[in-house]
């Protein structure tokens, strides 16, 4: 006859031994990006000052799918963020942060805005990334002011 185990202790075995396998096989993994996943969120905003709709596609440490952008409006998305990254506007890096001399605002540990433009001759520009949780995007007048109404 097995000895016998009490319920108890038989939760507290199973529970020691999740954490060591989490402990020896979690954290830390790279995805379809090759940045590591930091646990915090960077808030994208895209302002589309173009004629023509546009595409943009977070890479990091989890495939994100593309996402758009009509002419003249600005879209807002979160990703979990990676370190590095990159965006892509209509399949072309608009933004890399590899290439930051500073790095990540706190080092990744913490949200993080972004905002990247994209000019009405179809350049793309960026304001460096900022520590924080908060991006309003701008009225459709501010984005193309020679719009009616």
């Amino acid at each position: 006859m097995p000895p016998f185990i009490s319920p108890r202790l038989a939760t507290r075995l199973s529970l020691g031994l999740l954490a060591v396998v989490l402990a020896a096989c979690g954290g830390g993994g790279t995805g379809g990006g090759g940045g590591s996943a930091t646990g915090s969120t960077v808030h994208l905003l895209v302002v589309n000052k173009s004629a023509d709709a546009a595409t943009f596609t977070y890479t990091g440490a989890e495939a994100a799918p593309e996402d758009s952008v009509e002419s003249c409006k600005a879209a807002l998305a979160d990703y979990p963020l990676a370190d590095p990254f990159t965006v892509a506007i209509n399949g072309t890096v608009g933004f890399d942060s590899a290439t930051l001399p500073e790095g990540l605002p706190n080092r990744g540990e913490g949200d993080m805005v972004l905002k990247m433009t994209i000019n009405d001759d179809g350049t793309v520009e960026f304001d460096d990334p900022a520590p924080g949780r908060r991006i309003s995007p701008p009225g459709t007048t501010a984005i193309c002011p020679t719009l009616p109404g």
